[in-house]
């Protein structure tokens, strides 16, 4: 008695459809990453005036502010920001706001 042989996987066009698909998500996951990293970088950013009484040696001229916010003219917006167009610095935690002061009015 002569028994067929019968393959028993799964057909090559699955596979590759199944490989496209994972490189496709791949793709998608990336482009999903990039914009949320681009997002919470300009989130984190003051739109105002950046005050910070003790500026890190090595900041560009005009980055901070020596005055605080004057309460008559700006609104104190948060404390946790980076300044406007900020150079890549290996800490940035040096470069946070002390105030950041927008323009009310």
């Amino acid at each position: 008695m002569k028994l067929g042989k019968r393959a028993q996987g799964l057909p090559i066009s699955t596979i590759i459809i199944a490989a496209l698909g994972l490189i496709v998500l791949a793709l998608v996951g990336t482009i999903f990453y990039r914009q949320i990293v681009k997002f919470s970088t300009t989130s984190n950013e003051c739109p105002g005036r950046c005050y910070k009484l003790n500026v890190p040696s090595g900041a560009r001229f005009g980055l901070f502010s020596d005055k605080p916010c004057n309460s008559e003219t700006e609104t104190l917006y948060g404390q946790s920001s980076f300044p406007k167009n900020m150079p890549k610095v290996d800490n940035p935690d040096q470069y946070i706001c002390d105030s950041c002061c927008v323009l009310t009015g």
